[in-house]
């Protein structure tokens, strides 16, 4: 056989390999292929984690700063043997946001190693803003006095989600204390400046002495706000404030549904 016909047939059988990959292999290809997702929990893709980062809306934990506590829990006095705690909470994160973020406070008496309450909890936390958590009020029996709390996250709920959204503005003003010295009442004016309705606003009250310490608090919702348009929100307190006010502070938040008020 000469060199020709041994070429002539390696080209034949080159060209019939080529027709049996494009005929069997091609279809094949697209009939098991799977295009990359962001929840096929496989790495791939533009992912930088396991179905997080790249053009997913979940981060990856390296991608975002952690939740930073401004200052230690306050457990506050409501009444005789009733009491609320709150924590005041930053995100640093001005594009990502978590949906339920659980928690746990842990509120202790003056001589005991072992917490008086437990409350476990979940909240929205929103991108790029300070928050209040706020529980309360409860009951605690046999005239425990509760004077310390702790604040920790569940940290397998933190789960990060990309919101590159314009941030719907609230604005609040026009503060105004009343009955200081009998059933306290704090009035202000909420303001829309969104070009849209806003839903679900969570309002916390802080009330602060002189030195800047928190000695009361309270909590109060908004159903809904037109945007442009005003409404007047009210916080009240069941007996006598006993503490000069010096400041007042007021935390908003806009909440995805109605589940989170409470």
């Amino acid at each position: 056989m000469n060199s020709w016909s041994r070429a002539r047939k390696r080209i034949i059988l080159a060209i019939a390999l080529f027709v049996v990959v494009v005929l069997i292999g091609v279809p094949l290809y697209f009939l098991f292929y799977q295009k990359p997702t962001c929840f096929d929990k496989k790495l791939n893709g533009d992912e930088t984690g396991i179905d997080c980062g790249g053009s997913c809306q979940l981060l990856c934990n390296a991608e975002s700063l952690p939740l930073i506590a401004r200052g230690d829990p306050r457990v506050l006095a409501v009444a005789e043997n009733v009491f609320e705690v709150i924590v005041l909470v930053e995100n640093p994160n001005v594009a990502a946001e978590i949906y339920r973020a659980k928690y746990i406070f842990k509120v202790y008496g003056s001589s005991s190693t072992t917490p008086v309450k437990i409350i476990k909890g979940e909240t929205f936390v929103p991108k790029g803003t300070t928050f209040a958590i706020f529980e309360g009020p409860f009951t605690l029996e046999g005239r425990v006095l509760p004077t310390r709390a702790t604040f920790e996250w569940q940290k397998e709920t933190l789960i990060w989600q990309r919101n590159d959204a314009p941030v719907q503005e609230i604005a609040v003003k026009d503060q105004i204390l009343s009955q200081a010295d009998s059933s306290p009442r704090i009035e202000v004016t909420v303001e829309n400046l969104s070009p849209k309705r806003v839903s679900s606003i969570d309002l916390v009250a802080l009330v602060s002495d002189k030195n800047g310490n928190v000695f009361a608090a309270s909590k109060t919702f908004l159903d809904s706000l037109a945007s442009n348009d005003e409404a007047v929100a009210v916080f009240t307190w069941p007996r006598p404030f006993s503490t000069q006010t010096a400041t007042i502070d007021i935390y908003t938040r806009i909440l995805p549904d109605r589940s989170f008020l409470r």
